[in-house]
């Protein structure tokens, strides 16, 4: 598998995504504009060109690619990176009782559980309902109380009791609507109201303002003393519990000023627990054309996926084979390759794997980019992907062609077709001789890539009779080699 380019990887390929569309199809149907086309075309052709080195090591982290992270879409044929997609929420859940809330409820629930779901605030472990005997009243009558079965905390120790042990979420709102703090809160809704019911009769009389999105001028003339500019004017706000006092408050600053942690004041064990935040699965969409790439399942216990455009199903995979399965007239099984250390000037045999994902053949080309600090060639760089096919993983009386060993392509000797070390199934290895020019500590490859294959799912459709159309792409991988000595 290919991984990311970092300090700790020696090899690794990366696919390079611009980010503007310019991996397109020829054939591939044209929804844009006219200047949607133009500028299409010539992100195509910026993409075809040779680029710098200097640029490479600038887009190494931020362009640059694993093809597992990597979207296809099919309805344009471009490549799609997580820059390039929209999110969307496809559905929201609870991750501990898997419940499958609704969207419409979102948003009034708070985007937490409505059930019985609640984090602990001493461990965070998720409490449980369980029936007790009562602190409250006269004795022998039972309740039903949030406990916790790693710390031993339960709600009495903060006075929480529930009649009943369904409905927590609601029995705690009744107990909270009492409370200072959604009084004032209401306090606050009802003053502001008021005062922007007057600033909308003042504006549409003497302005005719109606939008919401002139309320600051309503504001301003509202009240009114002549040409007022700014809030002033409005009448005081009277709070409904709490008494503003300078001198506690003063107090309480210097104690934030003071404080250098300030997430819990206190005993942990006098908090409230929290309501478990929901979860929610993400689907994607292109960003040109809004196709949809990844669509999940909505239900909170499948995994599975309705729609699930990867890279990966379209493009040829790229990697390094640390070994080859072997002729069986060599009497083994694998036939370990040998890397070269690169130094200056001598070149060193570097073998790529290349593997068709698609059921229908695939022409590959590989091209080299410019680039200073090593010369590259490549062996093999025309050759045909066979298609996939499941028997190939369990035939196992197939006879492996090894073609011919890095030496002896390298010389040209071991095989009519040069450069092709190994044909396996839907893979092929090809080689390239690598000589380095400088000493440098991580070597990159820029290789363009044309694929070009039959669409398939012309194929399938039998009332189609014209000409399957040929899908032809092009990108940019960036084959990193590891330090020159």
């Amino acid at each position: 598998m290919s991984s990311e380019l970092d300090s700790g990887s020696q090899l690794g390929v990366l696919y390079y995504c611009p980010c503007s569309g310019c991996m397109r199809t020829t054939d591939a149907p044209v929804k844009a504009s006219k200047q949607k086309r133009e500028f299409a075309e010539l992100a195509e052709e910026e993409c075809r060109a040779p680029l710098d080195i200097s640029t490479q090591k600038q887009l190494a982290v931020l362009r640059t690619w694993p093809i597992e992270k990597l979207y296809y879409c099919d309805d344009c044929s471009e490549v799609r990176c997580p820059h390039c997609v929209i999110e969307e929420p496809a559905g929201y859940h609870c991750p501990n009782c898997t419940f499958d809330v609704p969207t419409a409820s979102v948003r009034s629930e708070k985007n937490s559980c409505a059930r019985n779901c609640f984090h602990c605030p001493v461990c965070t472990h998720v409490l449980v309902v369980v029936v007790v005997e009562s602190t409250q009243g006269d004795g022998g009558q039972s309740c039903s109380v949030l406990s916790c079965a790693v710390c031993m905390w339960d709600s009495r120790e903060i006075g929480w009791e529930f009649e009943t042990s369904t409905g927590i979420s609601a029995q705690i709102e009744r107990m909270r609507a009492g409370g200072s703090a959604v009084k004032e809160y209401a306090s606050l809704l009802d003053y502001w109201r008021t005062v922007q019911r007057t600033a909308s009769a003042t504006a549409v009389g003497s302005h005719g303002l109606t939008s919401s999105a002139s309320f600051k001028h309503r504001l301003t003339s509202a009240g009114l003393h002549g040409n007022t500019t700014s809030v002033d004017s409005l009448p005081p706000y009277k709070a409904a519990c709490y008494v503003d006092s300078g001198a506690e408050l003063t107090e309480d600053f210097k104690a934030l000023e003071d404080a250098n942690i300030i997430p819990f004041n206190g005993d942990p064990r006098t908090k409230e627990p929290q309501r478990v935040r929901l979860h929610m699965k993400l689907s994607r969409r292109c960003r040109m054309c809004h196709h949809i790439l990844i669509k999940p399942e909505s239900k909170a216990h499948n995994s599975r996926f309705k729609i699930q455009l990867l890279a990966a199903n379209f493009l040829p995979t790229i990697t390094f084979p640390n070994s080859l399965p072997a002729s069986k007239a060599r009497g083994s099984l694998l036939e370990h390759i040998n890397t070269t250390p690169l130094r200056v000037g001598s070149t060193a045999p570097v073998v790529l794997r290349f593997t068709n994902p698609l059921y229908t053949e695939m022409d590959v080309s590989v091209d080299v980019g410019e680039l200073d600090a090593a010369q590259t060639d490549v062996l093999a760089p025309r050759f045909t992907l066979p298609p996939f096919a499941e028997l190939w993983e369990y035939d196992e009386d197939e006879d492996d062609s090894s073609l011919a060993s890095p030496s002896a392509s390298s010389s040209g000797r071991g095989s009519v077709k040069r450069g092709i070390i190994h044909q396996h199934g839907n893979q092929i290895a090809i080689q390239l001789d690598v000589t380095p020019r400088a000493q440098t500590q991580k070597l990159t490859i820029p290789l363009c890539i044309t694929c070009t294959h039959l669409d398939d799912m012309a194929e399938m459709d039998t009332s189609d009779t014209s000409t399957p159309r040929r899908i032809v792409n092009t990108f940019w991988a960036y084959v990193s080699l590891g330090t020159v000595n």
